[in-house]
This record gives structure tokens, sequence and C-alpha cells, in this order.
């Protein structure tokens, strides 16, 4: 079954998109939900949802997408437990330390993985699925081909159909993290990337996506086996909710009802998704295209404005009247014998209610009950979720007084209801985890790991390693005495003359792969991996778990582990993710207060660089018309400026087949303050990522560190840094 997914932010918009059509409805509480500003959901009215999208065989999944600390994480029992025990059909989860506390806790629950774990790739998708994962949000990225290469894989994949898109994949962006303090691992994303940049003098909305709007090509994306179309939009009123719901309903069941009958999109229904909330216009996002200048807002972006004659058409459809279940009615009104009322739903009478009189009816002294009055009282269904489809009345010449039916009536329906909602509520096999603190990973779980290749390395007792961006970069810090490792990427792997610096390196070598792995690049991934094991490499740094997966049969020997991007934000995550990497890197948006909360010495601390803010699909110079891909900059640095004249350096990685742009922060992060609180808590692994720095500017960094170090009075560098999160951490 296709299945038809909208959003909802409050109670209004879950009974709109229910009664508009959807067969699901994805929902947040008032806690861990990636979307924080929408008004969200009372426990009370989640399951009160609940219980009204059971009674018409609909689904609600909980977002619990947002990245959560220790403090958080052991709250989240008692926050899931009652909605659990109500039939809480599954939670859709970014942060692996929440689904591993969720899949313990609560073990009768589907776990969907989130776009937000940017699932890019089959081996990506199989590693959630034998984690336990029942379906994948697949990130927004994907082209239909990749997507179908996915679906094969006998996994459920959930895609985005319609909606806002966001310049970064989802789940990689730290801008408005770092712009102000709001999260989008949050929920709180404040959206700087509708904000005017320039490039070369040049201004206008470089990183603003049209949104995405699939109407046109429902055919091929069922074609394409996806389990679960999602519409976006739960910050968006109920009439978006419902409006857009009821139109993807109509053209969906078009296409499963005639597969391979071309449909035709009525202008009517064009023109109300174009005006519930459509930004400058829309697209088709990246099903058909890997990028595209196409997708590119460049003028200031606006919502079209509602008509308000649509809405309260949408309103009164969809929201006013909530739907009824039929049910039919059989009363039995003889003397003599007792009163009774049974009601039955109409579509399975197996589930019925029934309810009888104390006492027996009595022949009428002077006017008997009609049957037109048992008919008028028993057909009163109220503000019941029924309504009468039949009404059997059995009736003599006997008096029912009105009151006696309306109290039977009344409890009949009472137990109509409970019964079909008990149909989904759940036995209580759940139970609570504590979350603990320092986290130990014993050796039998290590050695019966199938995934981890080397998990101790030459710089277990500590090291400064140095992260480059060129080979003269690269060619300074190999002769240089402060550090003692190396991380290179795939430009310096195959520049002819890093093969040629084989015979006079001084450091241990590690690799960096790109920032993300697609179908189109996962066999030079793959080729990376091969020459630097050939190379005599020590080890591998990836992004993405996708990543990851796609090479675990090359990394035999090889120290693995696990860049910022890859988020072990809590104890639980931790222990999950150090099953399958050595080092993990401190997340760049945790204070240092969470750093030492998680009592995790073999966190890799990033001291010194620039914070990675955006992973880009689109590419900002092929946008522009300056496409790179055939040129010898292609892998160089352009500038993005904002409104406020500060410049954002911009890493392109451009290709024929797949172009990456890598955004870092405007200032380095410089923890200089810090240094001396890590090393007296234990804390000895530390990296400095160099990006756009000069020889003689790296060679500054260095020299102010040696001196810190060394004990000397080191408290305000020549260069420009910012502390980044660890003061103050993240809303």
């Amino acid at each position: 079954m296709t299945e038809l997914l909208s959003p909802a932010g409050e109670y209004e918009s879950f009974l709109g998109a229910i009664n508009a059509g959807a067969d699901a409805v994805y929902l947040a509480g008032n806690m861990y939900g990636a979307r924080a500003s929408a008004v969200n959901f009372t426990e009370e009215e989640i399951i009160k949802a609940l219980n009204y999208a059971h009674l018409f065989g609909k689904k609600i999944y909980l977002t619990v997408n947002t990245l959560t600390k220790d403090e958080e994480l052991s709250k989240l029992y008692d926050f899931i437990r009652p909605l659990y025990l109500s039939g809480l059909d599954a939670c859709i989860v970014q942060d692996m330390g929440v689904f591993s506390f969720l899949k313990e806790c609560f073990p009768s629950m589907d776990l969907h993985i989130s776009t937000q774990a940017v699932v890019t790739s089959k081996e990506g998708a199989l590693f959630y699925k034998n984690e336990g994962a029942s379906r994948v949000v697949l990130a927004r990225e994907l082209t239909l081909p990749e997507i179908e290469d996915i679906t094969k894989a006998g996994i459920e994949t959930e895609c985005f159909i319609h909606g806002a898109m966001c310049y970064s994949y989802s789940g990689a962006c730290l801008f408005s993290s770092f712009l102000g303090g709001n999260s989008g691992n949050r929920g709180r994303c404040k959206g700087p990337c509708r904000q005017p940049y320039k490039i070369n003098g040049k201004e206008d909305y470089i990183l603003s996506l049209k949104d995405m709007c699939t109407i046109d090509i429902l055919d091929k994306l069922v074609k394409a086996d996806i389990t679960s179309f999602k519409i976006e939009g739960r910050l968006k009123s109920p009439s978006y909710s419902a409006g857009v719901t009821s139109v993807y309903r109509k053209y969906l069941d078009m296409v499963l009802e005639n597969p391979d009958k071309k449909y035709t999109v009525d202008s009517k229904d064009r023109e109300l998704l174009n005006n519930l909330y459509s930004r400058s216009g829309s697209g088709t996002g990246y099903y058909d295209r890997v990028k595209s200048p196409k997708m590119i807002t460049f003028e200031k972006g606006s919502y079209n404005k509602v008509d308000e004659d649509d809405e309260k058409k949408i309103y009164d459809t969809f929201i006013k009247n909530p739907k009824k279940l039929p049910v039919n009615v059989k009363v039995s009104a003889l003397c003599g014998k007792p009163f009774a009322f049974s009601v039955k739903c109409a579509e399975d009478d197996k589930v019925f209610a029934n309810t009888q009189s104390d006492d027996c009816i009595e022949v009428a002294s002077k006017s008997p009950t009609s049957k037109e009055d048992i008919v008028k009282h028993a057909g009163k269904m109220g503000s019941t979720p029924f309504v009468i489809n039949s009404i059997d009345v059995d009736i003599d010449n006997g008096f029912v007084p009105a009151s006696l039916l309306n109290t039977l009536r009344r409890d009949a329906c009472d137990e109509l209801e409970h019964k079909l909602y008990d149909k989904f509520m759940r036995c209580d096999d759940s139970h609570p985890k504590t979350i603990g603190n320092d986290v130990v990973i014993n050796d039998d779980e290590l050695n019966g790991n199938r995934y981890l290749s080397k998990n101790t390395d030459s710089f277990d007792n500590g090291y400064r390693r140095a992260f480059v961006e060129s080979f003269e970069q690269f060619e300074f810090l190999n002769s240089c005495s402060y550090f003692d490792s190396v991380v290179v990427n795939a430009d310096i792997l195959f520049d002819e003359r890093f093969e040629k610096a084989k015979e006079c390196l001084k450091k241990k070598l590690y690799f960096e792969c790109p920032p993300i792995v697609r179908k189109q690049n996962s066999s030079f991934i793959r080729k990376c991996i091969e020459k630097i094991k050939d190379f005599g490499f020590e080890g591998v740094y990836f992004n993405q778990i996708d990543e990851y997966m796609c090479c675990k049969d090359l990394l035999s020997g090889l120290i693995v582990c696990a860049n910022t991007n890859i988020y072990a934000y809590n104890s639980e995550s931790i222990s999950f993710y150090k099953r399958f990497f050595s080092k993990l890197q401190a997340p760049v948006e945790l204070s240092f207060k969470d750093v030492v909360s998680l009592n995790c010495k073999d966190f890799e601390i990033m001291l010194y660089g620039r914070a990675p803010l955006m992973q880009t699909a689109n590419c900002i110079m092929l946008d522009r018309g300056d496409c790179k891909a055939d040129k010898k900059d292609r892998c160089s640095f352009v500038t993005l400026n904002d409104r406020l004249n500060i410049d954002f350096p911009v890493r392109l990685r451009c290709s024929d087949s797949l172009c990456f742009n890598t955004i870092y922060n405007s200032k380095p992060n410089s923890l200089h303050k810090y240094f001396k609180k890590y090393k007296d808590l234990g804390y000895n692994k530390f990296s400095y990522r160099f990006t756009n720095e000069s020889i003689k500017e790296i060679e500054e960094v260095t020299l102010f560190y040696n001196s810190l170090e060394m004990g000397k009075n080191a408290e305000n560098p020549t260069f420009l840094y910012t502390n980044g999160h660890l003061k103050t951490g993240i809303l």
C-alpha cells in the first residue's frame, strides 16, 4: 500500500489532514520535535488524535527527531509511555541514542529514521534496517534512480513530495546554530538560508530553494515503490494540511487505480496548491536532477496569499465537520422485557455494544412510545465519533421514558467507543532505562561486532592532528613538529605531488572522506579507501553512516573514525557509535559542560577550526552560471558575503557527475581558553581543522598553541576566532 502522510502542527491540522484523506499524520509533542515553534500537541491531544485516527484505520507518527542531551533523554521514557500504551504507531528519530533508548524501552513500537539522518544510499538504509528501524525517510536530495535503487533493498521508504526545501542536506546544517544559537538539530532553525548573500559583489537569494511540488510526477514516484509520500509543513496552517492533502489524495488515487493511465491536473487544483503557502514558485525538487539553478528562487521569497474563500471552503469541508464512523442501531422495546439498546459498527458487525434496563417495560397507561420517538432519540449521536447508518426498532404498546433511552444510548456508545480504542491499546511491555554518564563498551561487544575494524592506534595516549584542504597545507604540516598526524582529502590524495611526497613522509596519515556518499560517487570513495591502504595510511574519517557502510568491507587494518557530523550527543549515542568507530569527534554544538558530563575520554576535541555550516547538493557557482567542473579551480574556495558584510568561505567540490559545497563559519572556533581544563580532566586527543588559511596563518595558529602547551600566557591570539558554543551551548 502507498501511504499519504500529512503534517499537523496543531489539532485542527490533524483533523483536516485525516478528513482530507491522509493515511497517516506526523506530529510532535511539546518536547523532542524538530519544529519547536509549532503549536504542537499536549499528551491529551495526542491520545485524542490516536483514538480518532485509529477509528478510521489511520496512523500517527510522533516526531522525536531532535538531538538530545542526557538530562533530556532521561525524561523520554515518561514522555513516550502513555502514548505507547495508547497505540502510538511509530516514532521518527534522528539521534541514534534516542533510537537505542526507544528500541530498548518500547520493544513493540516501530521506529522510523528521520531525513535528518541523511540517508542517501542502499547501504545506509540497510544499516538502519539491520539495527531495527522499520522505515527510513530518505534525504530530499536523491534522484528517482537513486531512490529506486534503495527501495529494491527491501525496506520501507518515505519521501517528501510537497513543501519547503532546505539548501543544505537536512541534519548536516549548523548555519542557524552558529549564527544565533538556534540549532536546526534542536528544532529551532531560523532559516538564514532565506536571506540574501553576495558572491563577487552580486547579491541575491542564492541559498533559497523553491518549494517542492510533485503533483505532476506522482505516477513516476509510485512506480519507484516508495512506501510513504510525505507532505512537509508542520509550521503551516490547518487549511494548508487539509487542502494540500485533499489534492494529493485525489491524484494519488487516480494513479493507484490506473497506474499506466496518464492523468491531467485540473487547473483549479494546481492553483489551490500554488496559493497554499507556496514560496516563490515550485518545482519537482531533485527527483529528476542532481543539481540545477532552476531550483533557486534568486529573488526574495514570499508566500502567495491564501484566498479567504478557498480557506473557508477547506475549513468547512475538512475541519468543521469531523469524520464519523457509521453504526447500525437496534432497539427492542417490548412489554414485559427489559429495554435493550444495541450498537454495531456498520463495516464490522463483530464490534458491538449492548445495554439494557434493569426493569421490564410496562404497558402504556395512556400514549405508548412511538417508533418515531425511539428513532428520534436513538439517532442522537451528538459528540460521539458515530453516525447512524440504520436503526432497527422492535416495539409494541409499551412506554419508554426518553431519559432511559438517552442513558442506554450513551452507555452503549461509550462502550463501543472504548472497545474500538482498546483494539489499539498495548500491553505494558515497556521498561525504563537508566542513563549513565560513563560510557563503557566491553571487549566482547566490540569483538562480536562485524563492522568494527581496528579499535586501537598508536595515538591512544593522545595526539595533535591536523585536517588540511590543500597540498600546500599538507606539505607545510608534514614538516611541522607540533603535529603528529595529518588528515588529507581526496583532492590531495590524487594530486601528483602527493604521490611523489611518499618518500619523505614524516607524519602518520589519515583520510577524510567526502561529505556525502551518493550512488554517483560511491565507487570513487571506495577507490580512495583502496588507495590509502596501498599508501599505508593509519585510518579514515567518515561523515556519514552511509559512507561507512559503503566501504566497510575495505576497512580491515584501518582506524575508523567518526567526524563531527556523526552526532554523539548523549551517552546512548556514544555507546551506539563506539560499536563502529574507534574515535568520535565531540559535536561542535555541545558546550564544555555538555562534553565533560558525557565523560567520554575517546572524544576528539576540535581545538581550532571552522565549523562546517552546510553540506549542499546544489553548487553556488553552477547556479550562478560559472560551473567549475572542468576548470583548474574546481576545488577552490569562494566567499559568500551576508548583509552584515560577514564572509563565509565556501569550499567547491565540483565534478561532472556530482557537486558538493561546504559552507564554513566566518570565524574558526578556537578553544584555547578551555585547553588546560580539558587536559586536566584527561582529554588528550585534539584536532585542528585548516580550511582556507594561508601557510602564514597556519604557522601563526601553530605557534600560538605551542606556546599555550608550554605554559606561556596565550590568552589573546592575534588571529580572529570565536568560542563557538563551548561556553553557553545551544537552545
